[in-house]
């Protein structure tokens, strides 16, 4: 890369972090910022993972004292999520260069959909259980093992891709009971965090990653993510998400208009 691709790959993880603290959403600008530079998808996915690691984790810490009150859930689904992470980290590491390329149209688009249908299916999820008997609803309220198995395969996308990984982690949630907003935003960025770690943890020891591109990301991130929550009470969150689903709908018709 160049000074420009460089000085483009930094600004880009700052929006990331930006985007990541305030929506979600992220890999839409750091991903293309990464093949923009000349990498190709599958280095750019795997190398693009270490720099939302930082984010994750700090927000979970932020989130230290609502986690300390769901360590059985917390355990449960962190092991779960952990195996799926492996299991992703690992399917990235045998595809072909060719067979991800097909493959990131769709995996963007799964993405773009996931967030901007998000919140109105966790609405629609809460409405329904609002409605439905308190029999019903004490028993999707356990932990169960239907709900690991959901997170298994949830983390199995996130070490594999990752873009939109938040919003799958936030409905599953929704789904299994976990009912109180700053609950399921603890237990999002935990999982979050397990999973991405795992995942640069594998994707590294396969030689996956730039990680002097990483490293500039990670510092671009974490700048990003700071800033991003000293502006969360400012700024419109609405319009962020509009900015980020239309900049993931772009990317979803180029991507699919370069295959």
């Amino acid at each position: 890369m160049n000074t420009l691709h460089l000085a483009l790959l930094f600004a880009s993880s700052i929006l990331a972090g930006l985007a990541n603290a305030l929506a979600g959403g992220g890999t839409f600008f750091s991903f293309p910022a990464l093949t923009a530079g000349g990498l190709s998808s599958l280095i750019a996915n795997a190398t693009n993972a270490v720099a939302v690691t930082p984010g994750h984790a700090l927000a979970a810490v932020a989130y230290r004292d609502t986690l300390g009150r769901s360590k059985k859930r917390l355990i449960l689904l962190g092991v779960s999520s952990a195996f799926g992470a492996i299991g992703g980290a690992y399917l990235l590491t045998i595809t072909s260069v060719h067979t991800f390329d097909m493959l990131v149209p769709w995996l963007l688009l799964f993405a773009t959909l996931s967030f901007a249908a998000g919140p109105y299916l966790q609405k629609l999820i809460k409405s329904r259980k609002a409605a439905a008997p308190a029999s019903i609803q004490t028993k999707t309220d356990s932990v169960s093992v239907k709900s690991a198995i959901s997170y298994f395969f949830a983390s199995i996308y996130g070490g594999y891709f990752g873009a939109g990984q938040g919003i799958v982690l936030m409905t599953i949630l929704t789904l299994t009971g976990v009912d109180d907003v700053q609950e399921a935003n603890a237990l999002k960025n935990a999982i979050a965090t397990v999973v991405s770690l795992i995942a640069v943890i594998v994707l590294a020891f396969k030689g996956f990653i730039i990680w002097k591109y990483g490293i500039l990301m990670i510092i671009g991130a974490t700048i990003g993510g700071l800033y991003g929550g000293r502006l969360a009470k400012r700024l419109n969150k609405a319009t962020l998400r509009a900015i980020v689903i239309g900049v993931g709908s772009f990317l979803t018709v180029w991507y699919f208009y370069k295959g």
